[in-house]
């Protein structure tokens, strides 16, 4: 049985994000042996790709997680927290196969970044939002 206030949505998007962070793991290590490298990426621009492609996931999922799951426990928003998971998702896939095709400017990669850039400052915007209305967490009265 689940508590009543289980982030179930911030769950949902972290079993999601750490299989997508296993796969690019994964992809990288496979280039690491074929491209004989075991250690950086040897100057070889395809590997260099696999790596960022696993570091720019690993980069930025964690705020982007701490940010949903509290937002999420307020219990506010409940339309808008499924719907930044997914954009989160949909962005990084994006990111990585723009990365995947190219070293070079790609639409995918743009609407990677945009995307991670809307859903952590959106999910942020909503949290400073609460705590500007509900200010009882300060330690004294400021407003």
């Amino acid at each position: 049985m689940l508590i009543s206030n289980y982030p179930s949505v911030t769950a949902a998007t972290a079993v999601v994000l750490a299989v997508l962070q296993m796969l690019l793991l994964l992809f990288a290590a496979n280039g690491r042996g074929r491209y004989r490298t075991g250690l950086g990426d040897g100057g070889n621009e395809k590997l260099l790709r696999r790596i960022r492609m696993h570091g720019n996931l690993a980069e930025n999922a964690p705020m982007f997680l701490i940010l949903l799951g509290l937002a999420e426990i307020t219990g506010q928003w409940p339309t808008a927290i499924p719907l930044f998971a997914l954009g989160f998702i949909l962005a990084r896939l994006s990111h990585a196969l723009g990365l995947a095709i190219s070293s070079g400017p790609s639409p995918f990669r743009f609407v990677g970044v945009i995307g991670t850039v809307i859903c952590d400052l959106g999910l942020a915007g909503l949290l400073a939002s609460r705590l500007l209305h509900d200010t009882s967490w300060l330690p004294m009265k400021l407003f």
